[in-house]
């Protein structure tokens, strides 16, 4: 455990807000609001949590309000609750991450099980919000399936390409805030995931939350098509500079 872990509150709140990981390309929620709320929690965490107990609480309230879209969500009392579980089960999952850099790093199955419970909710999301919407009858159930067939799979999509990306790049990624990366930052805002955790709330007007969540399709399948398009070309690029080095 590192010093400043052994600090005060402040201590462990200014050291995290010193080493936070990079913030090109990040959409803006998280950004501005995920983070902060993140690191408020890992300082405040008791001394004999681990980053893998803010995990495991992030997931359960995360899967909570995924169970309860599920099964019950059908007023305004239960669609309160699932986007309350959501919004705050992501708030854990950026405290994990921060906790471990407090404590001095983290570990190869902390940061596997993260990832594995990211990729899980992802799609237990989207079926959920298919049940719903066929239980609430607002929509017929060709576009129910429609809507919530091409959202998870642009969301699955960019999630395993985009770490598929860092893992393949040799290009390091850019730590310095520029005004084009601010102005990314705000485009990719509406299909931010704690963006689309507090659309939830909009649960109980079932009409108003399914032309919400239409337009977050389309807006995902946008994103999606540009971040794996431009992904392919960078690694298409570096393919031609290690062949032209070796030839």
């Amino acid at each position: 455990m590192t010093d400043a872990a052994l600090g005060t509150f402040g201590d462990r709140f200014r050291h995290l807000r010193d080493a936070q990981k990079r913030k090109t390309g990040v959409p803006l929620y998280t950004l501005a609001v995920n983070r902060p709320v993140g690191r408020v929690i890992a300082a405040a965490a008791p001394r004999g949590t681990t980053p893998n107990h803010l995990t495991m609480i992030g997931a359960a309230l995360t899967f909570a309000g995924i169970l309860a879209l599920f099964l019950w969500a059908d007023g305004a009392a239960w669609g309160f609750l699932v986007g309350l579980g959501l919004v705050i089960g992501f708030f854990f999952d950026s405290a994990d991450g921060q906790l471990a850099r407090l404590r001095g790093g983290g570990s190869a199955s902390g940061e596997w099980l993260d990832h594995v419970i990211d990729g899980i909710r992802i799609v237990l999301l989207h079926i959920a919000t298919l049940a719903y919407l066929l239980r609430t009858d607002v929509v017929e159930p060709p576009l129910a399936f429609a809507l919530c067939t091409l959202f998870v799979v642009a969301a699955s999509a960019t999630f395993f390409a985009g770490g598929l990306f860092e893992k393949l790049t040799t290009t390091a990624a850019s730590t310095t805030v520029t005004g084009r990366s601010r102005l990314r930052s705000a485009l990719m805002l509406p299909v931010d995931y704690g963006v689309i955790c507090w659309m939830y709330l909009l649960v109980p007007f079932t009409g108003v939350f399914v032309v919400v969540y239409a337009l977050a399709t389309l807006a995902k399948l946008g994103t999606t098509t540009m971040l794996l398009t431009k992904w392919y070309r960078t690694l298409r690029r570096e393919d031609a500079a290690a062949r032209a080095a070796t030839s």
